[in-house]
């Protein structure tokens, strides 16, 4: 906003000489009454004959028409005051004898402003000034003019100036409100995405870390006391684990904390990282088999950045959902390209479960926000073996492909 003030001061400047300027032309260049009775010049240019431009004006002239231009000078920063000084200078001018014209512009332009910059209640009882500045141009008529059909004429033109300049401001004062708003819910809506997306990442690698931990040091009670021996490489896998989580984690909060979202920082695995998010498990003793088939060389085709990262989060929450909620199961994990669709299946190898309703938990809705944010989808429930299976699908080519 402060790179535009300059522009704007010398447009309000601009515009209030204009007006002046052309107040005052119009007050110079006045119609003089031919020896017929008739003022030919009435219905032409100033230049034309019939036009007395040798006319003097008042003195009062120009301090009334320094308020006109002071008014529409002052009108966007100070709306009240301006528009009270260009009502005053218009009065003044009307009672000097000044012809209808372009003087009238300055209070309407002003009121413009005050209808455009502040609130209806803040301003509503000036526009009466409107009447007796009207009302000053027949003063020297008896009865304030009132008996004059002028008068009405006059009054009801300004009064339509007037309206049109308040309806004016105010649709685009409701425009500017719109649009305000509409900027501060779509930061807050940023906002809270950005939260909940610290919030996903922060569970994705905590969670799965912490269940592999917790598998670990199971491993390591069961043979603390009959082979001592195995508890070196739980402790160890332990200690590997938890550094492996801390730095992502802090990679993480080092990207959201102060770098952009492309930043070449970002912590983004993909499915290469896959045997390293398998080791965690089998280590502890689970069993998981991963099968990969895509391209006929058997790897995978390249896959959007995004797409990739979605991928590894959801075989990540679906192994660590194995290991939380199947104690002692086996999980095995398919991953193959069907046409335009990376196909994902993560099942458990226990036995069969009781049917019944699927609980979405934290992390089964942020594996279906993940699939979702890249065009995917993503179900969850038992198979026809009684398998609890987690099935994605997510598109192998950009928006662009």
């Amino acid at each position: 906003m402060r790179s535009r003030s300059g522009p704007m001061v010398l447009w309000d400047l601009g515009l209030a000489l204009l007006i002046g300027v052309a107040s005052l032309m119009a007050a110079t260049y006045r119609p003089i009454e031919l020896p017929d009775g008739h003022g030919r010049g009435m219905h032409g240019p100033p230049w034309r004959p019939g036009f007395d431009l040798d006319t003097p004006l008042p003195w009062a002239t120009g301090p009334f028409l320094l308020l006109v231009v002071g008014g529409v000078a002052l009108r966007r920063f100070q709306p009240r005051l301006g528009f009270v000084l260009a009502t005053l200078g218009t009065g003044g001018c009307l009672a000097l004898g000044h012809p209808i014209g372009p003087v009238l512009l300055a209070p309407a332009v002003c009121l413009l402003a005050l209808a455009r910059l502040l609130p209806v209640r803040s301003w509503a009882p000036l526009p009466v000034l409107i009447l007796p500045m009207v009302l000053a141009g027949f003063w020297r008529d008896p009865y304030l003019g009132l008996l004059d059909p002028a008068l009405f004429r006059a009054l009801f033109g300004v009064m339509m100036l007037s309206f049109l300049a308040v309806l004016v401001g105010v649709l685009r004062r409701n425009r500017n409100d719109t649009q305000r708003l509409e900027r501060e819910q779509e930061l807050r809506r940023y906002a809270y995405e950005e939260r909940l997306r610290i919030a996903r990442e922060v569970h994705d690698v905590v969670g799965h870390s912490l269940s592999v931990i917790n598998m670990q040091a199971g491993v390591a009670l069961h043979v603390l006391e009959k082979r001592p021996d195995q508890v070196g490489p739980s402790l160890e896998a332990i200690r590997q684990t938890s550094k492996d989580a801390l730095e992502e984690l802090r990679g993480t909060l080092t990207v959201f904390r102060g770098a952009g979202p492309d930043d070449v920082r970002a912590p983004q695995p993909g499915l290469d990282r896959l045997d390293e998010l398998v080791a965690g498990l089998r280590s502890a003793g689970r069993h998981v088999t991963v099968t990969v088939a895509g391209q006929p060389d058997g790897r995978l085709p390249p896959l959007p950045t995004a797409v990739d990262h979605a991928a590894y989060r959801i075989v990540q929450e679906a192994l660590t959902n194995v290991a939380r909620h199947a104690e002692g199961a086996d999980a095995s994990v398919r991953i193959g390209v069907d046409g335009r669709a990376l196909i994902i299946e993560v099942a458990d190898c226990s036995e069969a479960r009781r049917p019944g309703p699927v609980v979405a938990g934290n992390g089964i809705s942020g594996m279906q926000e993940r699939a979702r944010a890249v065009g995917g989808t993503l179900q969850v429930g038992p198979d026809a073996a009684g398998r609890f299976v987690v099935r994605a699908e997510l598109p192998t080519v950009g928006e662009g492909g």
